[in-house]
């Protein structure tokens, strides 16, 4: 009973802030996941703390929408000959490279870039509208077959500062999500899009 009051009195005490996410497809919005064997690549990020928060958020998400079609970098070196570090960026030889050394038919990159951290923890309503935190995530897959991209996407999430509810709640501060936090939740949610379309 005491820990529900406490739940409701920090509640009460601090309004909640959140992110805008927006998204973009350049290309590849609708793929088909049903074929094939699918290789995730290591995550890259500037994100020391939650680099790995970021390859096991992919990881989950994409395997929600593959099975056991997703294939992880780590287990295909255990049994190919696969370079130590795959780029993000991929040339027609690098595909070509990466198709006789795994076998494999795609390659999904995932790359996050927590850019600012301007609101920090707590802000109050009345704080400069120009802080922020913010964060985006790229994904990119590959064809190793057709040694070729096959999609590029991102979204990019911003903290919103949030209306007061009660007319003296201005004073009241808001938690923030940081960038990492949001590098984390864009991601999900990108792959979440993949999954819808």
């Amino acid at each position: 009973m005491k820990k529900i009051f406490l739940i409701f009195m920090i509640s009460a005490l601090y309004s909640c802030g959140s992110a805008k996410y927006n998204y973009f497809f350049d290309t590849g919005k609708q793929l088909d996941f049903s074929h094939g064997k699918w290789i995730l690549n290591s995550t890259q990020s500037n994100s020391r703390i939650f680099d790995t928060e970021l390859y096991d958020t992919s990881l989950k998400g994409f395997k929600k929408i593959m099975g056991d079609s997703l294939i992880e970098m780590n287990d295909l070196r255990s049994t190919k000959l696969v370079a130590p570090k795959i780029k993000f960026q991929l040339s027609e030889s690098d595909l070509k490279e990466l198709k006789r050394d795994t076998d494999c038919d795609y390659i999904i990159n995932i790359g996050g870039n927590a850019i600012s951290d301007g609101l920090g923890t707590l802000s109050f309503s009345d704080q400069n509208e120009n802080s922020s935190n913010s964060a985006a995530v790229s994904i990119t897959i590959y064809d190793l077959n057709a040694e070729a991209l096959i999609s590029s996407s991102q979204v990019y999430g911003k903290t919103e500062q949030q209306d007061a509810i009660f007319p003296d709640s201005k004073q009241r501060p808001s938690i923030n999500p940081s960038s990492h936090m949001i590098m984390l939740k864009g991601a999900k949610k990108l792959i979440g899009k993949y999954e819808k379309y």
